[in-house]
């Protein structure tokens, strides 16, 4: 009987235990997927949002821990406008506002100029007219939510938009996001002349021509001015859920490794007898702890692959829960799945030694005494 054969023996003398523990690893692992995954879509997925909208780079305001949360005054937008090299600048104001009664949806206000509009991708419909108001683009996911379509009328912070188009970004943040004019929002909102950031697009986006226009905005506005792709790499907020969720992952996977060393210490002060009678037929001690090493790893695969089918499930569960789901798209990547199951096999190997370790001091003669 070789190591493997003796090591499934083993744990299907002891099934109960050795399912318990497959799914409590099992669980770990899904757990580490989906909140690991879920850590990396906050950034992943905010982060797509401003990209895919043509902007080289965001003014916030200086000082503000959170990107979307801080307020710049809309007058400051020409004196950008004239630096060098800009091309153009935008204001936008974010608010995450109630939208037909129950739900809600983040609503974004564009002034009639932004060069937003001309980039806006549309599935139906058209963008408003200069000077419009009361009129809203929603995003396809929205739309598709609340089931409205062109020309239908949407209730917004307590007021009634007319629905002129239906866009379609690639982002899921922006394909649940709901566009109205500027003015109609800082009305609604009481934010008169306030915008949340200011984006710029330059005439040229090589790296040297980006950090000259950077450098010259933020000495005309005393603003905190980034480029698009690492403009919340800063941000507290987007920070803490990373780190909540990557903390709450590590933890989880912990818990299995745990796991497989109860099982297996308990496993060792079970089979004292019959460890002590492996000793006095000839095997070494790097035997027997080769042979308890194989167990945690047999526990650590199959828990493992019970744990990808559970993470690609809660993964697929988050992006279900509306709450969630409008705003995050939870998307796993094979690199992260590969990585789980590779720490959680490794762990679990790590924890088996102490166990294997135990085993081998064990006197023989005490051993075949045990009863």
């Amino acid at each position: 009987m070789n190591h493997v054969q003796l090591a499934a023996r083993n744990l299907a003398r002891r099934r109960v235990r050795s399912i318990l523990t497959l799914l409590g690893v099992g669980f770990a692992v899904g757990s580490f997927i989906t909140l690991y995954g879920l850590s990396r879509s906050v950034h992943e997925n905010a982060q797509a949002s401003l990209d895919e909208r043509g902007a080289h780079l965001t003014i916030a305001r200086r000082g503000s821990g959170e990107l979307f949360g801080g307020t710049i005054p809309e007058n400051l937008g020409p004196k950008f406008a004239v630096i060098q090299g800009v091309e153009a600048v935008t204001g936008e104001l974010v608010s995450l506002a109630p939208v037909e009664r129950n739900n809600h949806a983040l609503v974004i206000g564009w002034p009639d100029d932004s060069f937003f509009w001309k980039n806006m991708p549309l599935q139906s419909g058209r963008i408003p007219n200069k000077g419009e108001r009361k009129v809203a683009v929603l995003g396809d996911a929205v739309a598709a939510v609340l089931n409205k379509k062109v020309g239908d009328k949407i209730e917004m912070l307590e007021s009634q938009f007319t629905i002129v188009g239906i866009s379609r970004y690639a982002s899921v943040i922006n394909r649940n996001g709901v566009v109205v004019p500027l003015a109609d929002l800082q009305e609604l909102t009481f934010k008169d002349g306030i915008v949340t950031l200011f984006h710029v697009r330059l005439k040229q986006s090589d790296p040297a021509a980006i950090e000259r226009a950077r450098q010259e905005i933020q000495k005309a506005g005393n603003v905190s001015v980034s480029t698009t792709e690492n403009a919340l790499r800063n941000d507290r907020f987007v920070g803490l859920l990373r780190a909540v969720s990557a903390t709450m992952a590590w933890v989880s996977l912990l818990m299995g490794v745990l796991m497989v060393l109860n099982t297996l210490l308990m496993a060792v002060l079970e089979r004292t007898r019959e460890i002590g009678i492996m000793s006095s037929i000839g095997w070494s001690q790097q035997r027997i702890m080769m042979a308890l090493m194989i167990e945690g790893l047999i526990l650590s695969i199959l828990g493992s692959a019970v744990g990808v089918v559970l993470g690609i499930g809660g993964a697929k569960l988050l992006n279900a829960i509306p709450a969630i789901g409008n705003f995050i798209s939870v998307d796993l990547t094979f690199g992260l799945v590969a990585m789980t199951v590779f720490a959680a096999i490794l762990l679990g190997i790590l924890g088996s030694i102490y166990p294997a370790w135990v085993a081998t001091r064990q006197s023989p003669a005490a051993a075949l005494e045990h009863t």
